[in-house]
């Protein structure tokens, strides 16, 4: 029997490690994957795993080509599931082969009723980095990224717009949204409810068996957050002390 088909495995959640070269931080990221496999559970990666990763042929590297490689070696052994968030583009067009499931839509609920969602279209006041984001994540954009002289010039535009579109936006905690968001999956049937992108934790239960939690990121001090049993009380921080690490 694999390992996800039993409920009692734990469930790990990676969100917002923005890995890439200039970070320095991929040999970490590795090594955590490699602790992943050491023991049973699945995984989904919640988004802006990469710091940028257009899933197109002349703009993926050694470091995407590797975590893929991951992920299909590891998906015969658990469920490894991605969420595309602001900083993947394509991904699940382009690499759908290599996950349990993977999807560029706004969440994606399981038979559990776990709901996963990236939290980047949440907030309908960050209006700039809407309306950018309708701009750049379309067939016409992927088709001038792709295919012409200029999309190179188009990608590093995309990278600059990105690093300041919803800055301020990014500075807070937009609690009142997301307990309306909360709300409303609950009433469709969610029982859990995991939101990336906003770097920082929160819980909102409403009544019991129903809580909705933003995680913190990978990226500022290597966070992950893991449900044990796949249900119980969600466990949050440093990956070196919440998987098995070989000596």
């Amino acid at each position: 029997m694999r390992p996800s088909d039993d409920q009692r495995v734990p469930l790990v959640i990676v969100t917002d490690a923005h890995i890439s070269r200039q970070h320095g931080n991929s040999d970490a990221f590795f090594e955590m994957l490699a602790a992943l496999e050491q023991g049973a559970g699945d995984v989904v990666f919640l988004g802006d795993i990469f710091d940028l990763w257009i899933a197109l042929t002349r703009y993926e590297d050694a470091l995407h080509h590797r975590f893929l490689s991951w992920c299909r070696r590891q998906k015969t052994r658990r469920r490894v599931a991605f969420i595309e968030g602001n900083h993947e583009f394509f991904l699940a067009r382009q690499h759908a082969d290599a996950f349990t499931w993977c999807t560029p839509q706004a969440w994606w609920r399981d038979a559990e009723g776990n709901l996963f969602c990236h939290g980047d279209r949440i907030n309908r006041f960050d209006r700039r980095y809407l309306a950018f984001r309708k701009l750049i994540k379309n067939p016409i954009a992927r088709a001038l990224i792709y295919g012409l002289p200029l999309g190179p010039r188009l990608v590093q535009h995309v990278k600059e717009q990105m690093k300041g579109t919803n800055r301020a936006f990014r500075k807070s905690l937009p609690q009142e949204q997301i307990r309306q968001f909360a709300e409303n999956r609950f009433r469709e049937g969610a029982v859990r409810i995991f939101l990336g992108h906003f770097h920082q934790a929160f819980h909102y239960r409403p009544a019991r068996g129903r809580d909705l939690y933003t995680l913190p990121d990978w990226h500022s001090e290597g966070w992950i957050s893991v449900l044990p049993g796949g249900r119980g009380d969600l466990r949050q921080g440093p990956w070196r002390e919440l998987l098995p690490v070989q000596p």
